[in-house]
């Protein structure tokens, strides 16, 4: 059932019950039969009048219809790629051309000697204090 049809059903009800209620109420109750994804957004808008509300579920409803399709779930991974969170599913491609970022130094290894430490960088323990 339409946003549309609903409300005329609705309203007509209304006037066939003669409840008397408060306006809130009346939205709440209006809200209630409402498709619940429309109802949703709905809710999440400001109103303070009930035919403010259902032009805003009108509106609503025409754009749901008017958006393409959209999954709710993630897509599954290409077989044979490990699933890994802290990386992009899509991974680049490696290229033949050296970055455009300076290369870390390797580490000393094991068996080298450490360095000598030159004049200008040994400190002189009366400089300190």
């Amino acid at each position: 059932m339409s946003v549309e049809e609903y409300t005329k059903e609705f309203k007509k009800l209304l006037i066939k019950c003669d409840l008397q209620e408060g306006e809130e109420q009346t939205i709440m109750r209006y809200l209630g039969g409402l498709d619940p994804k429309c109802a949703h957004v709905v809710e999440l808008q400001s109103f303070t009048m009930f035919n403010e509300v259902c032009v805003v579920a009108h509106k609503v409803e025409t754009h749901m219809k008017s958006r393409p399709f959209k999954r709710d779930f993630a897509k599954p991974l290409p077989k044979g790629q490990p699933f890994d969170k802290g990386s992009p599913s899509i991974h680049p491609k490696p290229t033949n051309s050296s970055p455009s970022f300076p290369q870390k130094s390797q580490a000393p290894q094991r068996n080298q000697p450490p360095k000598k430490q030159t004049q200008s960088q040994t400190l002189n323990p009366k400089e300190v204090f």
